[in-house]
């Protein structure tokens, strides 16, 4: 009997690497606790990593009234150490 199986797997969204020197610069979007040690073993110190994120920006006027809204932003790290905590399934960089 055939069993179908669903399994999340790592997407690579976009993908140029240089056949020169193999610098170049990937695209994933990992799912499973396995694709962030895959990605713990692919990152090094001096890479860059960029993600989008949503921060809350409060302003205050001068009358001392305040509102906030929600802002997207794109944030770009350099590495300087990767750790993964296998306990806590986390990455940290």
């Amino acid at each position: 009997n055939y069993k179908e199986c669903n399994f999340a797997i790592m997407k690579v969204l976009k993908k140029q690497i240089s056949a020169k020197d193999g610098s170049g610069m990937i695209v994933l979007r990992p799912s499973t606790s396995e694709d962030l040690w895959h990605c713990y073993n692919l990152l090094q110190s001096g890479d860059l990593v960029r993600t989008t994120t949503v921060r809350k920006v409060t302003k205050e006027t001068s009358t001392g009234s305040t509102s906030s809204q929600k802002k997207r932003m794109n944030l770009t790290i350099e590495i300087e150490k990767v750790d993964f905590d296998p306990q806590s399934l986390e990455l940290r960089l």
